[in-house]
């Protein structure tokens, strides 16, 4: 009886441990020079992604992702640079939170996007309109979404 216990425990122990937990991080690209249609970063987008960089310091992170525009690239390989990291570009359109975690399964991700996707694609993977699109003027949202087995946890933090 004794030993069938421990073997129940062992196999209770070894299927969580094998579960793997990914998570993934959203930032929104931060403040743009101006308002033309592929702006580079402000001198305070470029001071917000080196807090960006500092934020993400002791995290360690896998996998980069960015989309095409010049402001969430700054931003990104900011970041991706400070890990000696290589960056991956995301067609927004195309993006799904379902395909990242199935092929980056078990990684820490940072995806750089925009006001008017992040919060939409958060939704669309927890299946319930949650987060609101992110005010022209917010920059310090942190959005973390992490996944192991069945259980799926996600929080809204600030950061100035």
């Amino acid at each position: 009886m004794k030993k069938l216990f421990f073997i129940l425990v062992f196999m209770n122990f070894s299927i969580g441990y094998s579960q793997s937990e990914t998570t993934i991080y959203f930032i929104r690209h931060a403040e743009k020079a101006d308002s033309s249609p592929n702006p580079e970063l402000s001198e305070e987008g470029i001071k917000r992604s080196v807090r960006w960089t500092k934020l993400f310091e002791k995290i360690h992170i896998d996998v980069f992702y960015t989309t095409l525009t010049r402001r969430t690239q700054m931003t990104c390989s900011t970041v991706a640079t400070s890990k000696q990291k290589d960056i991956l570009f995301y067609d927004h359109k195309k993006f799904t939170v379902q395909e990242i975690i199935a092929k980056h399964s078990g990684k820490i991700i940072l995806v750089v996007g925009h006001s008017n996707t992040i919060s939409q694609q958060i939704n669309d993977f927890l299946g319930e309109e949650i987060y609101q699109q992110i005010d022209e003027n917010e920059f310090g949202n942190l959005y973390t979404i992490t996944v192991k087995g069945d259980r799926i946890e996600h929080k809204l933090t600030h950061h100035n």
